[in-house]
């Protein structure tokens, strides 16, 4: 691959890779050298990326090996700060937006409470897009066994959420928070 066609071809993704990496370590100086890293190596494999189907899913899958390696030098996963329950006077908008705030917040925090790969493969499907066939290549995982995780993933966050934080488990609750997931 020459200078030309990796400039064309990888460096695009530099968005895709800050982001997930940052899910993983929460620190965004820590997730660009995380990227810088993924650009290294791929560059150095230049002459051998077309013998991979998806040059991006083999960087995202670059990119959750690394950030997976560095939390694990740390001994501990990274949370979301506490959550700031706002309230609003002004108007009506502002109050139902400082909600649906806390709601994503709160969303967020169970999502990270989330085991591997399940925390991983919700990232991919729920908040970035990825269909179930590019998650099973940045994963090497069965498709299958892809739609039972994100299912159960699925399942763990909506409890956590009912019984945290939504009057454990009314059914007016139950239903905005099916709305928001």
């Amino acid at each position: 691959m020459t200078a030309e066609a990796f400039k064309e071809n990888i460096l695009p993704l530099n968005r895709k890779l800050l982001g997930f990496a940052n899910r993983f370590l929460q620190d965004i100086d820590d997730s660009k050298d995380i990227v810088q890293e993924i650009y290294i190596k791929l560059w150095n494999m230049r002459d051998n990326l077309d013998k991979y189907n998806s040059v991006e899913a083999l960087a995202m899958r670059m990119t959750r090996n690394l950030c997976l390696d560095k939390i694990k030098l740390k001994k501990t996963i990274p949370l979301n700060g506490d959550i700031k329950e706002e309230v609003s006077d002004e108007s009506l908008i502002k109050e139902k937006q400082t909600d649906l705030n806390i709601a994503v917040l709160r969303a967020k925090n169970a999502i990270e409470k989330l085991d591997e790969p399940q925390r991983t493969i919700m990232q991919l499907r729920d908040i970035q897009g990825y269909d179930y066939d590019e998650i099973a290549q940045i994963l090497n995982m069965n498709v299958n066994t892809i739609r039972v995780s994100l299912s159960r993933a699925r399942k763990k966050v909506r409890e956590f959420l009912l019984n945290k934080y939504y009057n454990h488990g009314s059914e007016k609750n139950k239903s905005s928070v099916r709305e928001i997931l």
